[in-house]
């Protein structure tokens, strides 16, 4: 019986933790478990994502990513924040599936240091981090998706995602747009962002290479060309 409250406390203390390491913390961010080296989670608004390290390798704490030779030490936690408090269900993370390395020719971690996030341009699901050994594809949690903007797995009707199929459009035929926007990003700085000229729902944003990429915005809103975001389609003059 004893032995039964201790796990049941190691398991308050787990879940609690796993949501108070990404206490004030930005969308996005990763951080080493401070129970488990093979762990790591990312923060988002609401109850944090926990990833697993592949077979044999741990969270490196310099490079905040998974690797075969780390240092997690400094993953510890002060665990005297009240360590007998009662799990609170919608504090406990959301565990994705095992992440995977893929074969280090992979072009998408290219030039990029450990630790880089990048999409997969193949879908939404999943992403990849950059590490000394490989690209590694995590896969979001089901119910989330990636966002391609903010660069955190989220809820999937809010997400804006570069690679979501495309909607056919009402009588067929595409709209020739791809011309028009790497003229409207010409000369524009990385991360220069506007409104799509024929479509409300979505907006580009530049890369600094004369490169467009269209994403967007979650069910229910439109972009907002005074705010420069996605918002409510009943504040937004399409």
């Amino acid at each position: 019986m004893k032995l039964l409250v201790v796990l049941l406390a190691l398991g308050g203390i787990v879940g609690l933790h796993g949501f108070k390491i990404c206490d004030r913390m930005a969308p996005g961010t990763i951080m080493g478990s401070p129970t488990n080296c093979s762990e790591f989670y990312m923060c988002r608004n609401g109850r944090p994502v926990l990833f697993a390290c592949p077979e044999n390798m741990y969270f490196d704490v310099d490079t905040s990513a998974c690797g075969y030779e780390a240092f997690c030490a400094d993953n510890d936690v002060d665990f005297e924040q009240d360590p007998y408090e009662p799990p609170v269900p919608e504090y406990r993370p959301i565990e994705a599936n095992p992440s995977q390395l893929v074969p280090t020719q992979t072009s998408v971690c290219r030039g990029a240091a450990p630790g880089a996030v990048r999409t997969d341009t193949t879908g939404c699901s999943a992403f990849y981090q950059c590490t000394k050994a490989g690209p590694l594809r995590l896969e979001c949690p089901a119910g989330t998706l990636f966002d391609s903007n903010r660069l955190v797995c989220d809820a999937a009707d809010i997400v804006s995602c570069a690679y979501a199929p495309p909607k056919p459009s009402i009588g067929g035929g595409g709209t020739g747009s791809g011309n028009l926007l790497e003229i409207l990003c010409f000369g524009k700085k990385n991360g220069y962002k506007f409104a799509h000229p024929t479509n409300c729902a979505r907006y580009v944003v530049c890369n600094g290479r004369n490169k467009a990429q269209e994403f967007t915005c979650p069910t229910g809103t439109a972009y907002n060309k005074q705010r420069k975001i996605c918002d409510f389609t009943h504040n937004v003059e399409c």
